[in-house]
């Protein structure tokens, strides 16, 4: 049977129906930009396959990117890193990203979000995105990993800017946006790591930041890994925020037994991962002739592992297109990948998501989606650029205050 044909514009129309037709035909279809792996079981071979390798620097190549403050500054990420090198480099990160360091951020992160919530919650309308889903993550991982609290603020602008890097509609017409913002924020990782080379103190820049001698640690690794912190702790954690409240929005019951069975944060955000992820799809290199899924990839081919196909996969989810933490919560939800290179924040992630839940349902009434709200395109790193919503403060409601 001949592989079907993914085109690119099409997912970018409509991408729910076109990987749905797309798995209907076969586990991997071929795209515009090469083999696209739509089938659950085909997606994590794909993730979990060491001959597959990160390279979003070829895809960039692919865009006619070939060079750049952005492109180098990827070309030596951890997105490309493989081997002994990003062994070591995910041992070094798992110092600071232990499931212990995470737990104890919690109540910082929850009176972080009551903080947030206190500026809109009487007014009884906000827009999302601006005035909680760009704040709340920064904050978080500022304060695990030790950037001070007076710089905090000069974060998001770069990182909103950055994470179009990772926007396949969007990079071409803003690199040199892009390629700005990532010089900013790599010089001031430069002065933050010499700071703590001067002043030491027990957070991951501090360990980073002597990492170079004790570890084998390339300088360049070192300030690009604080820079990189920085930002995908803040871009993907603000996307996914934004699919959070558009999804539970449209689920009332879901947002009122969270907020009273805080324990339901878990299973509630484990289902807004599979049904909107932050990241679309991953890339990967074969080194070597590869099968996946009963399909040859030569080697030299590029290829991209579907999240948001996978994580709607019939055979996987038994209701896949609803919202139904228990229904669904039988299968392995792929926002954050597997493998070798499974996202090393997500734990951090999952902590933002779900104290944000628990505050936001604490406080609010399940709020309404109002007009004007826009996405980025559905490739990538993608979520909501605006987000407006009506809100009714449940503290304001028991005294019987309608909204304003």
């Amino acid at each position: 049977m001949a592989e079907p044909t993914l085109s690119f514009s099409d997912l970018v129309a409509n991408p729910d129906d076109t990987l749905a037709r797309a798995r209907e035909d076969g586990p991997i279809a071929v795209s515009d930009l090469g083999p696209v792996v739509v089938r659950h079981h085909a997606v994590r071979e794909t993730l979990q396959d060491a001959r597959l390798r990160p390279s979003f620097s070829r895809f960039l190549q692919k865009l006619g990117i070939t060079s750049g403050a952005f492109y180098d500054w990827m070309s030596r990420s951890p997105l490309d890193m493989e081997g002994d090198e990003h062994r070591r480099w995910r041992k070094l990160m798992a110092r600071t990203f232990t499931p212990n360091n995470v737990e104890r951020l919690r109540p910082f992160l929850r009176a972080e979000a009551h903080r947030l919530i206190d500026a809109f919650a009487e007014r009884g309308h906000c827009e999302f995105v601006e005035e909680f889903a760009r704040q709340l993550p920064s904050l978080g991982l500022c304060e695990l990993i030790g950037v001070p609290v007076r710089d905090r603020a000069r974060f998001a602008s770069w990182a909103d800017t950055i994470g179009l890097g990772f926007n396949f509609v969007l990079v071409g017409s803003r690199i040199a946006d892009v390629d700005a913002a990532i010089t900013a924020l790599l010089a001031y990782a430069d002065e933050l790591i010499a700071l703590r080379r001067a002043s030491p103190e027990d957070d991951l820049v501090t360990r980073l930041a002597h990492a170079a001698k004790e570890e084998g640690v390339s300088e360049a690794v070192v300030r690009g890994s604080v820079a990189g912190l920085v930002f995908a702790g803040h871009e993907t954690t603000k996307n996914q925020l934004g699919w959070m409240i558009t999804l539970l929005a449209g689920a009332p019951a879901l947002w009122n037994e969270v907020g009273q069975e805080p324990e339901r944060a878990n299973a509630v955000i484990e289902e807004v991962l599979r049904l909107r992820s932050a990241a679309t799809s991953v890339g990967r290199l074969a080194t070597e002739d590869v099968e996946i899924a009963g399909h040859r990839i030569a080697a030299g081919t590029t290829l991209f592992a579907s999240l948001w196909s996978a994580n709607r996969d019939r055979t996987e989810f038994p209701r896949p297109s609803e919202i139904d933490p228990d229904a669904n919560g039988v299968g392995v939800q792929l926002a954050f990948g597997q493998g070798a290179h499974h996202c090393l924040g997500a734990a951090l992630a999952r902590a933002e998501l779900q104290e944000s839940l628990i505050a936001l349902t604490e406080r609010l009434e399940c709020p309404s989606l109002g007009e004007g709200a826009t996405f980025a395109p559905p490739v990538g790193i993608t979520g909501p650029l605006t987000l407006p919503i009506t809100v009714r403060d449940r503290r304001a409601a028991s005294r019987g205050v309608g909204r304003s």
